[in-house]
């Protein structure tokens, strides 16, 4: 099975942030605020059920996240890019 990518995220703002969270919890508003201007009961559902599924996953996200100084994040990447050159000298 392959290893899953890495992310090293050096900044982000509070900004960026919210705006990432919030058009989570636009479109799931969304579908369930036109669900309800529709009269239709399975689109408020489906607004509802993807509303707990995204709060599920930020929560899962959230409990393995390993956020990292600076130091430590240039500490990482030289041990991928040392990782990577071992691998395309081995081949």
């Amino acid at each position: 099975m392959a290893k899953r990518p890495e992310v090293i995220l050096l900044h982000e703002t509070a900004g960026q942030s919210w705006r990432r969270d919030m058009s989570s919890v636009v479109g799931f508003v969304l579908l369930i605020g036109i669900g309800w201007l529709l009269d239709s009961s399975a689109m408020q559902w489906v607004g509802a059920i993807l509303g707990f599924l995204v709060v599920g996953s930020n929560v899962a996200r959230m409990s393995k996240d390993t956020r990292m100084t600076i130091e430590q994040a240039r500490k990482r990447l030289d041990e991928i890019e040392a990782a990577t050159t071992n691998q395309g000298q081995a081949e």
